[in-house]
């Protein structure tokens, strides 16, 4: 049913969920998982430090994956995830995409977050091609 789940990923906690679903579907239909980590383009910290984040998030994904024998393929881009999100899945050959509702911004840390959802997923759900699974 899916060949290819892609996983849109950053450091927040319900990112942590997503890969949680995204490993439980990919084990049910025997799929592959592609993790994606976007570095901002436009950040001010240093590249260095933000590839080893992103590295290590990746990694993640990866090695909790291997404890079900799923493959990943982890995919660390350059970029703005808003504008970009769309390529991404396109590039992934996504048959799916679990996606946090919302990712690690601290502008929205300790607002109810009952109703709302971040820019990129909202992008996404108006405009996706392909089936996309919001985790909160």
């Amino acid at each position: 049913m899916f060949d290819v789940i892609t996983v849109p990923i950053d450091e927040s906690e319900y990112a942590d969920k997503a890969i949680d679903i995204a490993i439980d579907l990919a084990s049910k239909y025997n799929s592959k998982i592609a993790a994606v980590h976007v570095l901002d383009e436009g950040s001010l910290f240093s590249y260095d430090a933000l590839e080893d984040e992103g590295d290590n998030l990746l990694s993640k994904i990866t090695n909790k994956a291997k404890e079900y024998d799923i493959e990943v393929v982890e995919h660390l881009i350059t970029g703005d995830a808003l504008r970009d999100i769309e390529v991404i899945i396109r590039k992934t050959c996504a048959d799916l995409v679990v996606l946090p509702a919302y990712g690690n911004h601290s502008f929205i840390r300790g607002v109810d977050k009952t109703n709302f959802i971040g820019s990129v997923a909202e992008r996404l759900i108006k405009t996706s091609k392909v089936p996309v699974l919001l985790v909160k």
